[in-house]
């Protein structure tokens, strides 16, 4: 055998054991807003969702995933990328603490706020290719590939010349779209603007061929926010999403069909009537001060205790958390309001219990409110009122009305296993395990490694 012949052989080989150590390629698709009974119940309620149901036959789900606190969608998707609470990874809820209401509707958009080790960096220095479409919490991520990030801040068109600054690489979206169309803002969201996100989500898959990927699709909750969760619309709206997962997840098994695919959520939702606007009586009680502005508007001027918005439930930050007569006046209204059962409060959480559940580490008391209530955001006038959202989440990951889903399919993974109820932080180290990676705290995986597909024999990032 001559040398030219020799060498080629070794190539060979060396390429066959490279492909048996590589991990399987994973696509996490999160539908926000699915509860896990839209799709374990399916029948019951009449719903065509082919790709979810051939999800749960073909590989292993979770009856409920109980999230995090607050049981809203940033913290809730950042959860899912590092397996902690958002007290350990620093996206608190969906919004930063802006008690002087300055900060102009900002989210917490930008990854540089993530504290914790995510996946996104753990599969970067594994060497593999990642991609993200829609993801809350990916401004500005470098451990991203193929980066579409959820941005937007008045969402018209003006939002996308701004997204296209935020891609990466810079011409990735530039070159999506001469093929595509315009992509979306990243608040838009309608069934339409979806599949949109599916297209670009799509064409990633094929012809950049992440190892990882996740996108973010969001048309559930809207829908349940405007009308509430488990009517007509809900499921009408679900069941196009069924399609676009079905689409993508026909492209990434056609890219690498040991394709690992998992579909979940960041919370469930529990339908609303009514508003309750807490703040009206901190301001009766000199905690909060208003002031009117040149134009006749009506602006927080000072504080000694805010509150933090949660949805369904609202944290209360001390300005000085070591004023102890601050502390037991606010106490104090709150056990006087959450007296009368009318106000809709369900129950009130002090420190210790929040430091517990890992939410609002800043925060000395935690207000739930009641199944059909929410935190309202008027100053003066009546606490409560008529709410204008029909459904809403927010309420304590405990109910099972706020449980997520996790379905998951895949070589090596159990066709129709029940996992039962599973914490939310075991999610990324079962996908961590997947990809060959580890993450740096010790949660365990929601499923045991022999259910899992077999990972390289070796990873860089040990």
């Amino acid at each position: 055998m001559n040398m030219y012949r020799l060498l080629c052989l070794l190539f060979a080989i060396l390429c066959s054991a490279a492909c048996l150590a590589a991990p399987p390629s994973v696509l996490v698709i999160s539908v926000d807003g699915l509860h896990p009974a839209y799709v374990t119940d399916a029948d019951r309620h009449g719903l065509k969702i082919p790709a979810l149901r051939r999800l749960m036959q073909q590989g292993a789900h979770a009856s409920g995933v109980v999230g995090v606190v607050p049981t809203v969608t940033y913290p809730s998707h950042t959860t899912l990328m590092t397996g902690v609470t958002p007290r350990e990874h620093g996206i608190i809820s969906n919004t930063p603490f802006d008690p002087l209401n300055v900060n102009k509707e900002g989210w917490y958009w930008y990854a540089e706020d993530i504290k914790a080790t995510t996946l996104w960096e753990l599969a970067a220095k594994a060497g593999l290719r990642t991609a993200s479409v829609n993801w809350p919490v990916t401004v500005g991520d470098r451990h991203i590939s193929f980066l579409l990030p959820e941005y937007w801040r008045a969402s018209t068109a003006d939002d996308l010349k701004l997204m296209r600054q935020l891609d990466r690489p810079e011409d990735l979206m530039e070159q999506m779209e001469a093929k595509l169309g315009p992509f979306i803002d990243g608040y838009t969201g309608t069934v339409e603007s979806d599949w949109t996100r599916t297209r670009f989500a799509v064409a990633l898959l094929r012809e950049r061929k992440p190892q990882f990927m996740a996108v973010h699709i969001i048309a559930l909750d809207e829908i349940e926010h405007e009308q509430g969760p488990f009517v007509a619309p809900a499921f009408a709206t679900l069941e196009q999403l069924d399609k676009m997962i079905g689409e993508m997840v026909d492209a990434a098994v056609a890219v690498d069909p040991s394709a690992v695919v998992a579909v979940v959520s960041d919370h469930g939702f529990i339908a609303t009537h009514t508003s309750v606007n807490l703040r009206t009586r901190f301001v009766e009680a000199g905690l909060i001060k208003l002031k009117q502005t040149p134009a006749g508007a009506t602006v927080i001027d000072d504080w000694q205790a805010q509150l933090w918005n949660g949805a369904a439930s609202a944290a209360v930050v001390l300005k000085d958390p070591a004023n102890k007569e601050v502390k037991d006046r606010v106490a104090a209204l709150l056990k006087s309001v959450a007296a009368d059962s009318r106000n809709g409060i369900a129950r009130i959480l002090d420190k210790a219990e929040l430091l517990a559940a890992g939410g609002f580490p800043s925060a000395d008391f935690l207000v739930e409110f009641a199944p059909g209530f929410y935190l309202g955001t008027e100053t003066r006038g009546e606490m409560l009122r008529p709410g204008v959202s029909k459904g809403t989440h927010g309420y304590l990951p405990s109910r099972p009305e706020m449980h997520a889903s996790f379905f998951i399919r895949g070589p090596n993974i159990d066709a129709g296993r029940d996992l039962g109820v599973i914490d939310m932080r075991q999610i990324a180290p079962t996908l961590a395990a997947i990809l060959g990676v580890r993450l740096p705290h010790k949660t365990e995986p929601a499923l045991q490694l022999s259910q899992l597909p077999s990972p390289p024999t070796s990873s860089p990032a040990r």
